[in-house]
């Protein structure tokens, strides 16, 4: 097992930090009264990414994928609160989040560590 090169190094923190995130916002969600069923959900997502997460930074290219597909069902989230919800204060920082964690992991260092 090889280290990862940096923009992968970079793409497993954003991801890590998608998890956290994720976390504290099932706790508010759950504070708020929001029911077991959702904030439950969005708790086990933010775990799942928070794992994914770490393991890509331990150099495993088997979490590459699910990243790759967090980031982007997370575009189509945030687009969809950008333009249809008419809340680009939340959709846009997102999107750019999003699309610096993909660019991450498809970008030439990452193709070339994957197919190792």
């Amino acid at each position: 097992m090889t280290a990862p090169p940096r923009p992968v190094r970079l793409a497993a923190v954003g991801v890590l930090v998608e998890g956290v995130v994720g976390v504290v916002v099932a706790v508010l969600m759950a504070t708020e009264g929001v029911g077991f069923a959702v904030w439950g959900f969005v708790l086990l997502l933010a775990l799942g990414l928070g794992v994914v997460g770490v393991v890509l930074l331990r150099g495993e290219r088997g979490a590459r994928g699910p990243a790759l597909v967090a980031q982007l069902l997370t575009l189509g989230c945030a687009f969809y609160a950008a333009v249809p919800s008419q809340r680009p204060e939340w959709g846009f920082p997102v999107i750019i989040a999003a699309a610096a964690v993909l660019y991450g992991l498809l970008c030439a260092p990452a193709r070339a560590w994957a197919e190792q």
